[in-house]
């Protein structure tokens, strides 16, 4: 962090410096209200600890697919009347087999954990069942084939020998699953034994949130820490918080890491504070040399380590280490309390008190155990529940270590066995990975692991066992965003417990790892990185289930035809992969569930795709060529999401859509002019998240559109509305637009709806529903509508946050019809857009009226008329294009709080006002683009918070202007494109103390730079050139960028800049290329 400047703001800096240290600090102490440790290592050091095996922890989990083959089987006999012979007496016979597994399952799901025969015999059951799994496929999809029921089949030719084709191959399915059913008399289940009860308490749901900033139990060592940082003085200190996983050394400081990321780029001659999370080097080599390159920071820079080992500790710091002790029983009870009841609620129960209390006490004081427990007892309402977790056998292990992974794992055990698939096979995805809501729920859907209950679809059923996961901290940081989507990531501890359960099915494959895939492995994901070379040799891969082509990997696939590999894979019912595959790849793989191509370059699929009868999810994303869809798309009856994000040069789709009666998720949907294409294939569908419908151009009438009953679609969130699309678009944009208002009328959304986008609408006003502000719940709006002259009352809207208004060519005046009669209009607005409103005169408000309160970015482009606006204080991030003089200092006058300004002028060149930035103490980024900017201009005065500044097309400019070189905080320095440019500055750069990139191009009459060219880094000692050569192109000179390119560390410009430019070598201008 920078030291402060002058006196006068010595007391802002110490309170702004306290205010950092403090949330720095409660982020690495909080004591693990938000779940657990951040960055916990691998569960390989864990499992060394306990000193058993990984495979002594994976669970063989059964009991959903065993439900799954059941449901199965009862779909056959409910369907088919047909079925006769041998072949119905096999299938009846497996029926009652499951059956009366079905019954000791979850006994012996629970017991395997000790007993690794049960273990064995599980997978041994698990392994039969996926055979069995297949032969079903096969049958059910053979019928598909022919017919809409298996029915039609059998009256058609050979039915003898298909019947005994199958007999034979359930009878070997059978034969062996009779086998080792035969085997679980001699392990003694028990029977009936039921599953966990997810209960539904909403009481209980709503009281167990908890409000993460909370601290508790971590005051003192908070206190003592910020002391420290604050009062340090010294070149560089170094503190450590030793202690055990668990105990809350880490927090989720996620959202500083960016920050963190900036502060090492420019540590030289600056003073920091760098946090080093959970350290297990114990190279002193290797700390030395980092050491060496954090020594170059200012005076009171200072960095925390935290550590598990006492021996990393006392190698790091400079001063006494801190070990953090476990909670205090009064602090692990207050925690404990507020997971399970909340805060400033009811406690329930009294009689559970001294229960929780035993519980709290074997949990040793240890934040991470505790918070497990309280998840686990959230839902639990009986004392003969909490008894139970009392007295589970798995706290018999022993030491803290282990106790903390007793307790996720007692978590994980409360888990019903389906949704111990769905969390354990999240364990294939790498740490840190973003997971999208649909994208898990798609591929648990794929592998079975969601079971049916009654009418509820598995969609939903999905969405359920995600919230239940959410709830319970197996999957944190979610994230909801307007459009529907919603993302989450899992925790290092929380991905190392899964692994270790899951790890034998589940394989990763990640940059610069042994390629070792265990012969067990039935899902893979293979995730690269640019700098990968490593070399997959798929042809030796076992049958897998679930194939995971990362859509960034660079890994190398030694097989000549991988069509040809991907065909022989037939048990695949997963397969996300980029490249293009024959139309013959999908004919073989029957049993698929879930496809991803994430080719840019595809411009139609194989039409054998449409023959992947049980294909639920298509998920297309990033197809941005795909012109096409396979015509026969409505035979995927059981097609689930069909997902067209970004394919945009999508030009038609398929007739019949509307028969995919499943279908939930479809984001894309182009309006065709023939039967089967129309707008009312929509109707039925009960879609949710995002679409976009194009084309609309299209829609005859009112009738036409209103049948695609987008008012009683409740689950939508963002709808987009383009009367033009694709590579059909030009037909479209002379469209008559008589009946655009009515069809927009009809295409009433339903009130939840949250992102609105209405684009090339040639009517004249809005329709009613945007009037009458039927949308209440609307977060995001965005307007390309050129012929209307007037905007609803968006003010009025409580939720918005995001308003576009674009190419609006019409619209005159923003005045009091825009804000409605409201004593606060736009209250939750926060970003503000309108560009080429051609006719926009005045943005006037009504006297009385609050208006933008919370208004903190504002952009303006190509508004030409435009002379009056508002007054908006609350501004942080201005940018505009195209304004005159009168609009620049109206803006910029009112709203001093402005970090960011950009102004932008791509007309005749237009003279800056020296004064027009007097106010603007806090600006941090400016860009000028376009304007007339002289050397002897004072508008960089007084801007001493400047960071970087951007000069580009200043035509007039000869060297940089005065004040420059009191920018003390100025880190970016970017030239383009100021052809009268000949010197940099006056007086060099070498007063630009923070100065770390500059970059220059297009400056043609700049031909010198400072003569010392290379140096020494301060960090490795090796030499590094500082300034490429101003070798040109056309006057187009090579960025220079000052990083050393052996260690990485970006260095302090003015400490290798002469203090003039005198003598420096002058360079020849190059020829222009020929030609």
């Amino acid at each position: 962090m920078p030291s402060a400047r002058g006196k006068a703001n010595d007391s802002t800096a110490n309170i702004s410096k306290e205010q950092s240290a403090k949330k720095f600090i409660e982020y690495i102490m909080l004591d693990g209200m938000n779940g657990e440790e951040q960055h916990a290592h691998q569960l390989s050091k864990l499992l060394e600890a306990f000193q058993v095996e990984r495979a002594d922890m994976a669970d063989a989990l059964v009991s959903a697919l065993v439900s799954t083959i059941l449901n199965n089987l009862d779909s056959l006999f409910r369907e088919e009347v047909g079925l006769a012979g041998s072949l119905k007496t096999e299938l009846e016979s497996l029926q009652r087999t499951f059956t009366t597994i079905q019954a000791v399952l979850h006994d012996a799901e629970q017991k395997q954990w000790k007993s690794e025969a049960i273990k064995i015999w599980l997978r041994n059951l698990q392994q039969a069942a996926y055979d069995l799994e297949d032969v079903l496929d096969d049958f059910q999809s053979q019928a598909q084939e022919r017919g809409s029921k298996v029915t039609t089949f059998f009256s058609l030719q050979n039915p003898l020998l298909f019947r005994s084709s199958m007999a034979r191959r359930v009878k070997a399915a059978r034969e062996k699953v009779d086998a080792i059913a035969a085997e679980r008399i001699k392990f003694h289940l028990e029977t009936g034994v039921g599953e966990a009860v997810i209960e539904g308490n909403k009481d209980r749901e709503t009281s167990s949130l908890v409000d993460e900033s909370e601290v508790i139990g971590r005051a003192d060592e908070k206190g003592e820490m910020i002391s420290m940082i604050l009062s340090n003085r010294d070149d560089l200190s170094i503190y450590a918080i030793c202690g055990m996983g668990g105990l809350g050394k880490s927090c989720d400081i996620q959202d500083l890491d960016p920050l963190q990321r900036h502060l090492v780029k420019q540590l030289v001659g600056k003073r920091f504070l760098i946090v080093l999370d959970d350290v297990w080097n114990e190279s002193r080599d290797k700390w030395d040399r980092l050491k060496q390159a954090l020594q170059s920071g200012g005076r009171g820079s200072a960095v925390i380590v935290t550590t598990r080992l006492e021996k990393v500790a006392l190698m790091m710091v400079t001063v006494p280490f801190r070990r953090l002790g476990c909670l205090s029983d009064d602090d692990s009870w207050s925690l404990f309390k507020q997971t399970v009841f909340g805060m400033g609620t009811n406690e329930g129960n009294a009689d559970l008190e001294p229960i929780g209390r035993q519980i709290v006490q074997r949990c040793g004081g240890i934040p991470l155990a505790i918070k497990a427990m309280g998840s686990i007892l959230s839902s639990k309402s009986q004392e003969s529940e909490w008894l139970h977790v009392r007295d589970s056998e798995i706290w018999d292990l022993e030491d803290e270590v282990n106790r903390i992974l007793a307790v996720l794992r007692l978590s994980y055990e409360h888990l019903p066995s389906y949704m111990r698939q769905c969390f354990s096979f999240c364990s294939i995805f790498p740490k840190d990975y973003v997971m999208e809501k649909d994208e898990l729920i798609g591929l648990w859907m794929a592998n079975g692991f969601i079971p049916s209950r009654g009418q509820l679809d598995l969609h939903d059923m999905g969405s359920e066992i995600f919230s239940e996961l959410t709830r319970r901290s197996f999957l944190q940081e979610i994230n909801e965003h307007v459009d529907g989507t919603v993302t989450c990531k899992m925790h290092d501890l929380i991905h190392d417990v899964a692994t270790s359960i899951k790890g034998y099915e589940c394989c990763l494959i990640e940059p610069n790892e042994r390629l070792k895939i265990p012969k067990t492995a039935c899902h893979l994901f293979v995730h690269g990185s640019s700098s990968s070379t490593n070399i997959i040799n798929l042809s030796k891969l076992p049958p897998l289930r679930s194939l995971i082509l990362d859509s960034n990997s660079r890994f190398t696939f030694n097989i000549s035809n991988p069509s040809n590999f991907i065909s022989n894979q037939k048990h695949l019912k997963v397969l996300d992969c980029g490249g293009r595959l024959s139309n013959a790849v999908f004919k073989s793989l029957k049993h698929l569930r879930y496809l991803r191509f994430h080719d840019s370059y595809v411009k139609a699929l194989p039409e054998s795709i449409s023959s992947l009868h049980n294909l639920q999810t298509l998920n297309l994303q990033w197809c941005r060529n795909l012109q096409k869809l396979p015509k026969g798309l409505k035979n995927l009856k059981n097609l689930k999401y069909l997902d067209l994000r970004d394919c945009n040069e999508l030009i038609s789709m398929p007739v019949g859509l509307g028969q995919l009666t499943c279908l939930r998720k479809l984001s894309k949907f182009v309006v065709g002019k023939d039967k089967g294409g129309g707008i009312d294939e929509l109707k039925e569908l009960a879609l949710e998240g995002e679409l976009s419908i194009t084309g609309l151009c299209n829609v005859k009438n009112s009738t036409e559109a209103k049948n695609a009953n987008l008012i009683e679609k409740k689950n939508l969130r963002s709808l987009e509305l383009y009367w033009r699309s694709g590579k059909y678009s030009e037909s479209c944009c002379h469209h008559e637009h008589g009946n655009d208002e009515e069809v927009l009328d009809a295409l009433q959304p339903h009130p939840s709806l949250k992102k609105l986008c209405i684009t090339d609408y040639q009517g004249v006003r809005f329709p009613n529903w945007m009037i009458d502000l039927l949308l209440p719940n609307l977060v995001e709006i965005e307007l390309h509508c050129k012929r209307c002259d007037q905007l609803p009352p968006l003010g009025k809207l409580g939720f918005l946050k995001v308003l576009s208004i674009w190419e609006m060519g019409a619209l005159k005046c923003m005045d009091s019809g825009f804000y409605g009669d409201m004593e606060s209009s736009f209250p939750s607005l926060e970003v503000l857009t309108i560009v080429r409103a051609s006719c926009l005169e005045e943005w006037t408000t009504t006297n009385g009226t609050k208006h933008f309160p919370r208004l903190s970015s504002l952009t303006i482009a190509h508004c030409p008329k435009m002379v009056k606006l508002p007054m908006l204080r609350s501004l942080k991030e201005l940018e505009v294009f195209g304004a005159n003089v009168t609009v620049l200092n109206s803006l910029t006058m009112n709203a001093t709080n402005l970090t960011s300004l950009r102004l932008h002028e791509y007309n005749e060149p237009m003279s800056i006002p020296d004064g027009l930035l007097r106010s603007h103490k806090h600006l941090e980024t400016l860009w000028i683009n376009g304007f007339s900017l002289k050397s002897s201009s004072v508008l960089l005065d007084n801007l001493y918070s400047l960071k970087c500044l951007i000069l580009h097309r200043c035509s007039q400019l000869e060297s940089l202007p005065r004040g420059l070189q009191n920018l003390s905080c100025l880190e970016t320095l970017r030239l383009y494109g100021c052809e009268s440019l000949v010197s940099l500055a006056v007086n060099g750069l070498q007063d630009l103390s923070s100065l770390s990139s500059l970059e220059i191009q297009s400056c043609g009459k700049l031909t010198s730079l400072p003569e010392r060219t290379q140096q020494k880094c301060i960090a490795c000692y090796k030499t590094v050139c500082l300034f490429d050569k101003l070798t040109a192109d056309n006057r187009v000179f090579h960025k220079a960028c000052f990083r050393c390119h052996h260690c990485r560390t970006t260095l302090k410009l003015s400490n290798y800049l002469d203090k003039s430019f005198e003598g420096t070598p002058k360079m020849a201008r190059p020829e222009k290329h020929r030609g």
